[in-house]
């Protein structure tokens, strides 16, 4: 048992997520040095209101396609989830995961109990949960490549490299893109990964997912874009790479929404812009994106948990979950 909990397989990650956030942290230190709390509370106060209110906006259209999304996959899978539970379950999963880090893990918790009680079984909230993973990564990867291929000679200096390794990697992305779609298009037998059997989405839900993918980190990049400083002076078409690669340096540190790594990255990569405006709109875009969707999704479940205890609903609740049983059987 010690030799299997050591193993250099499970340490590897740990390790690498550790040096991700070591260096993350030297560099944030070194940043700051020189930054006053009282530049960045004055940066805050000039944000102007249009520019958070459309930051609002954005997360409510990011919301909307993760909600759609849930609701579309329920009606794929045929169980006994309507779209607006389904839906629901997707806003909560989406926000309290994301704030708690491990989404697949937290979401998928959360995935569990609202699903389950409506008489789902596990088996195919373990479906629910693996699809809704699908588009976020699909995004990400679709959209670096896209912005390293445009925008090769813009991203080069940034990304510090040349634009030919800039473009090389966009289209080795793209590749692996056409090769995955190519896949969900030909093969209709699940792939053998070990013990474990993977069934690909169908195309029309794998066009879906590339679509909500898209939407999501668009979104999301679209809410701090729009707050940066008129000195980052980046096409948006360039600024989507930066952002991206951002992201993947939070999600490889395992730190809970990527704090302290995403911010390292992106003021690394943008070291032109003044980083006091810089700073305030990361705040603004992690209040906006994370905390006012991880209150209310909070209140949202504490409601939902007093509900689903009152003795109407758990009677509901057995009724539905003998019904699943009477079907399996």
């Amino acid at each position: 048992m010690r030799r299997s909990l050591l193993s250099p397989r499970r340490l590897l990650p740990i390790a690498v997520s550790a040096v991700i956030v070591v260096l993350a942290l030297r560099f944030l230190t070194s940043a700051t040095h020189g930054l006053h709390v009282a530049d960045v509370l004055r940066a805050l106060h000039e944000i102007p209101l249009t520019e958070v209110v459309t930051g609002a906006i954005l997360v409510v259209v990011l919301y909307s396609a993760l909600a759609t999304y849930e609701a579309i996959v329920a009606r794929y899978l045929g169980g006994p989830v309507s779209s607006r539970r389904a839906a629901m379950g997707g806003v909560l999963a989406a926000s309290i995961g994301h704030a708690l880090g491990l989404g697949t893990v937290s979401g998928g918790a959360i995935r569990y109990r609202i699903y389950a009680a409506a008489g789902m079984r596990p088996l195919a909230v373990g479906k629910m949960i693996l699809l809704a993973a699908i588009p976020y990564p699909g995004g990400l990867g679709l959209l670096l490549a896209i912005s390293l291929l445009v925008q090769s000679e813009a991203a080069a200096p940034i990304l510090h490299t040349s634009s030919e390794l800039a473009r090389g990697i966009g289209l080795a992305l793209v590749v692996l893109h056409i090769a995955y779609v190519t896949l969900v298009l030909r093969r209709r037998q699940p792939l053998m990964f070990g013990r474990y059997l993977v069934t690909l989405p169908p195309p029309r839900l794998t066009a879906v997912q590339y679509c909500v993918g898209v939407i999501e980190v668009c979104s999301a990049a679209s809410i701090l874009y729009v707050l940066l400083p008129t000195e980052a002076g980046l096409p948006f078409s360039v600024f989507i790479g930066v952002y991206v690669l951002s992201i993947l340096a939070g999600l490889a540190s395992s730190v809970p929404a990527g704090f302290g790594v995403f911010d390292a990255t992106l003021i690394g990569l943008l070291p032109h812009a003044p980083q006091a405006e810089l700073w305030a709109a990361v705040i603004v875009y992690r209040m906006l994106l994370e905390l006012a969707p991880l209150v209310c999704a909070s209140l949202v479940f504490a409601a939902y948990e007093v509900w689903w205890r009152l003795p109407a609903q758990r009677a509901r609740v057995a009724a539905l979950r003998a019904a699943a049983r009477d079907a399996d059987d």
